[in-house]
């Protein structure tokens, strides 16, 4: 592809469109104000209660009760768990592409996906009273609780521009697997020298949205970046 088919394919799936995140209400005053910053994790102060939980569902897990979750497939608790606590090690915040069925999935998990696993678990738990010690089943309820809280509030989508330049320094990820890539977003001069090394036709089949990927931003993204409406 020569360079100006290159900027050709650029300017028509990465500069005219934009990466979205769903986000809790909750939230949406902050990032007004401040813009995101991955150094800022709204769960820091609950992450050992949080811990502590998963800790009681791996304990019952291990007793034979199992809860699942439908990720487009059937998940025990220990998957669910698993990847909770990875991304609560590493709050990077992520990206997708604008996706309908992708937002309108994360729209409906109310205060957003870890609220939602602490809510099922703690509401299948006290629901079906699993053989917890008193204490046990005191502290989840109070996971229930907090989970509650959360819930009552929205989700709402937020844009940034595909070409934004904060996207260059990002971790790209295929949703199917794999190592972190360089992220083909940002700048055409970005875009040209990345797709380069991996060859466009990589990139192809994530750009035009017919695979599905995430961005993991590294760098805080300020407010001016960011568009509530497309």
């Amino acid at each position: 592809m020569n360079n100006k088919s290159l900027y050709t394919f650029w300017k028509k799936h990465v500069d005219s469109k934009f990466l979205c995140r769903i986000v809790s209400e909750e939230y949406i005053s902050d990032i007004r104000k401040n813009g995101l910053n991955h150094k800022k994790d709204p769960f820091e102060k609950n992450k050992k209660d949080i811990f502590k939980l998963f800790n009681i569902c791996l304990k019952l897990y291990n007793k034979g009760f199992i809860m699942m979750r439908w990720w487009g497939k059937p998940v025990d608790q220990t998957v669910v768990i698993a990847t909770s606590k990875k991304d609560l090690n590493n709050p990077f915040i992520d990206f997708g592409p604008n996706n309908k069925k992708n937002i309108d999935y994360y729209l409906n998990l109310r205060g957003g996906a870890l609220v939602n696993t602490v809510l099922i678990f703690t509401e299948e738990i006290l629901m079906t009273k699993p053989h917890l010690t008193k204490p046990e089943i005191k502290f989840v309820t109070k996971m229930n609780q907090w989970a509650k809280k959360k819930h009552i509030y929205k989700n709402t989508v937020i844009f940034v521009k595909a070409s934004s330049r904060y996207f260059e320094s990002a971790h790209f990820r295929p949703v199917e697997g794999g190592d972190n890539i360089e992220s083909p977003f940002g700048s055409f001069e970005h875009f040209k020298k990345t797709v380069s090394k991996k060859g466009i036709a990589y990139y192809t089949p994530y750009l035009t949205v017919k695979k599905s990927f995430y961005v993991r931003t590294i760098k805080p993204i300020p407010t001016s970046e960011i568009n509530y409406k497309k």
